[in-house]
């Protein structure tokens, strides 16, 4: 069963729009199976197309993994979860996907019948998303001019602003624009044409930057003299003149060429951010300057609790690729595990 709902929760204190509200909007999904093979191959799937849903259309970088035992969902076996870090150096849940086991077939009596017609407990997951993913687009991808919406999830890809000073200029320039509005949209680009009168293309730039619309494309008198269009693209303010006769190629090519660096510019700053680390005071240290850490822990609950105690940092994932390290970063006993801390919403 997968369904799209909104759902209310008890927030009152430190709420913020998208991260943590008292109604929210989400996705989620549960499903029921004869095996336990079947069971976590779905969550381990799910993770997986939450992943690339993420990565390759919000071009938001995750790290995958395991929650700890003590963050694990209630009655979960346990929790699969995608994290990623915000400019601001905390750490954000992307979605989780968790393995029930039987844990609530067992008091819910939730039974099959298996080939040999013997009743058996099944085996659920549960997994799910919210539109806390729209807020962490906002916060990798955004900058003090507004939002910057990666181009394959933006409601408009190219915004079109038609310059002209003159009614003689005015009648050349719309057909134009209305020209390359039409080849656009053929190649089933998201196009608009700002043909608002009574604003100054000056207006028109700004609000469109805040908006973050991948391509603005300026045309006016000079352009269409030379056969050319200026694009201005909005993740790293650069312009670039087209030629008017290669025009749906390059604009193809380039909000292809956006989603890729923004991708690409997003993961370079994550990477950059986790540091590895093996003493408590250079833990603390690093945190202080908005870093993930990446650090060896002994399994025990009670180093968790006093690190989170102490600093606000706990564990966020125990990532995929998990390799043993040498000794725990809090109380130098055997490290079970590779774990990544960092301070969250």
């Amino acid at each position: 069963m997968n369904f799209w709902n909104t759902a209310l929760r008890a927030e009152i204190k430190g709420t913020k729009p998208f991260l943590r509200t008292s109604e929210f909007l989400w996705q989620e999904g549960h499903t029921v199976h004869a095996t336990k093979d079947e069971a976590e191959k779905e969550v381990a799937d799910i993770l997986e197309l939450y992943k690339k849903t993420i990565e390759e259309e919000l071009a938001v970088p995750v790290i995958t993994g395991k929650k700890s035992e003590n963050d694990k969902f209630v009655g979960a076996v346990y929790t699969n979860t995608l994290e990623s870090l915000m400019p601001d150096g905390k750490a954000l849940q992307m979605g989780t996907s968790h393995f029930l086991g039987q844990n609530f077939s067992k008091p819910f009596d939730v039974k099959y019948l298996d080939e040999t017609n013997t009743e058996t407990f099944a085996w659920q997951t549960s997994w799910g998303v919210s539109w806390r993913l729209i807020g962490g687009m906002i916060m990798t991808h955004g900058d003090d001019k507004g939002l910057i919406l990666p181009p394959k999830i933006a409601p408009i890809q190219v915004v079109i602003i038609p310059i002209y000073y003159t009614n003689d200029d005015k009648d050349s320039v719309m057909q134009k624009a209305h020209q390359i509005k039409d080849d656009l949209s053929k190649i089933d680009l998201r196009v608009h044409l700002d043909d608002r009168e009574q604003l100054t293309p000056g207006f028109k730039f700004n609000d469109w930057e805040m908006k973050g619309i991948p391509i603005r494309i300026e045309i006016g008198p000079k352009d269409i003299a030379k056969k050319q269009v200026v694009l201005v693209r909005r993740h790293n303010r650069t312009k670039t003149s087209l030629n008017m006769d290669s025009l749906t190629d390059e604009i193809s090519s380039e909000l292809k060429n956006i989603q890729k660096e923004m991708f690409d510019a997003a993961k370079k700053i994550l990477d950059e951010r986790i540091v590895r680390v093996s003493e408590y005071q250079q833990f603390k240290e690093q945190l202080d300057n908005g870093k993930m850490i990446d650090c060896s822990w002994c399994g025990n609950q009670t180093c968790e609790d006093k690190i989170k105690e102490e600093t606000g940092a706990d564990i966020r994932v125990i990532p995929s690729d998990n390799t043993k390290a040498e000794t725990c970063i809090y109380c130098k006993n055997s490290g079970t595990a590779n774990v990544l801390f960092a301070r969250g919403y």
